[in-house]
């Protein structure tokens, strides 16, 4: 195809295209075009339109209605077999063809086309994925979970207090809410059994200093102290009754009547007994901001099971509340 100089070529290209190659081209951050997906292709695209003096400009509408018009008749004439028999070609696309410049990223002789950042996320998740499995600390919820009782999608997204604040926030509040229940989960909360291992502030017991008796306070003993204001059983039973006041003040009658027809069913797998934590009840799951599938089991419709996500994630924040304060104060030691 022969083109003379100072010619206006016609291109249908895809909108979408268009528009990609427009905001890598006006994109003045380095960084951002780094992780571009198609970095490589972009930069090549970006560097033949300069050293070539082309110009990509939005099409008139009449220009853009006579194009669909040319690709709707390409589009029918490939319908047709005799016609496509003819047309052969190879072509195969050499990502290192697309090189324009010295700098790019190697991994095990392989060219990493672009999306930096969001490679190197995925590097380091799939090494703290390692890191959590093989961890002796969370051996108990992981040696007889072997039916994947399990949903660790929603306690991950409780764990890392994703139900309250989204990914691209932070802030002290969040980072205390996380740690603490990332602690929780290892049952590393700075209990005196904990303080006293590491010589804490010179702490000379690890004994509980409020039942005064001879049990050390470990985790389970922080949940099962006599000296408690509130039980266990006594807050799983009374949060029904505070999500419905809060279901109520926002006037959500159908929520609340979803409440009422699930809540018993609720209850009954929390009190049952559990199949990973040997000689204890599901209840010490949720204790750790662990959640069962069977509460996911008890609807398939998709409003059923966010309720009931909102309403255990609940269950797991008053106890967070009722039994944190006895350990906020020692977070910071």
């Amino acid at each position: 195809m022969t083109i003379s100089e100072n010619s206006e070529l016609i291109l249908g290209i895809n909108e979408k295209v268009n528009r990609l190659i427009i905001e890598f081209i006006n994109n003045f951050s380095n960084r951002k075009k780094i992780d571009s997906d198609y970095y490589l292709e972009l930069l090549f695209l970006d560097n033949f339109l300069e050293t070539n003096n082309i110009e990509l400009i939005e099409g008139k509408e009449k220009t853009q209605r006579i194009i669909k018009e040319k690709r709707n008749q390409m589009q029918e004439m490939l319908k047709n077999n005799k016609i496509v028999d003819k047309i052969k070609f190879n072509f195969e696309l050499i990502e290192e063809g697309l090189i324009t410049n010295e700098y790019n990223l190697i991994w095990n002789n392989k060219l990493i086309t672009g999306g930096f950042q969001v490679w190197r996320k995925a590097v380091t998740l799939a090494i703290w994925k390692n890191e959590i499995l093989n961890s002796e600390r969370l051996e108990d919820l992981f040696m007889y979970n072997y039916r994947n009782e399990f949903d660790w999608i929603t306690s991950l997204e409780f764990i890392s207090n994703r139900v309250k604040f989204s990914q691209r926030q932070c802030g002290d509040r969040d980072m205390i809410e996380r740690s603490y229940r990332i602690k929780n989960l290892l049952k590393e909360l700075p209990t005196y059994n904990i303080l006293f291992k590491r010589n804490t502030n010179k702490i000379d017991t690890d004994k509980c200093i409020r039942c005064g008796k001879i049990f050390q306070e470990d985790w389970e003993h922080i949940w099962i102290c006599e000296d408690n204001d509130i039980s266990i059983d006594e807050i799983i039973r009374e949060s029904p009754y505070n999500f419905k006041k809060v279901l109520a003040n926002s006037n959500q009658s159908e929520e609340l009547e979803i409440l009422r027809n699930y809540n018993c069913e609720f209850i009954n797998i929390i009190e049952s007994p559990s199949n990973i934590l040997l000689r204890k009840s599901r209840i010490w799951e949720l204790l750790r901001g662990i959640y069962n599938n069977k509460f996911n089991d008890l609807s398939k419709e998709k409003k059923v099971k966010d309720l009931i996500k909102s309403f255990g994630c609940s269950r797991m924040m008053r106890l967070r509340n009722e039994y944190g304060f006895h350990n906020a104060k020692k977070l910071k030691g």
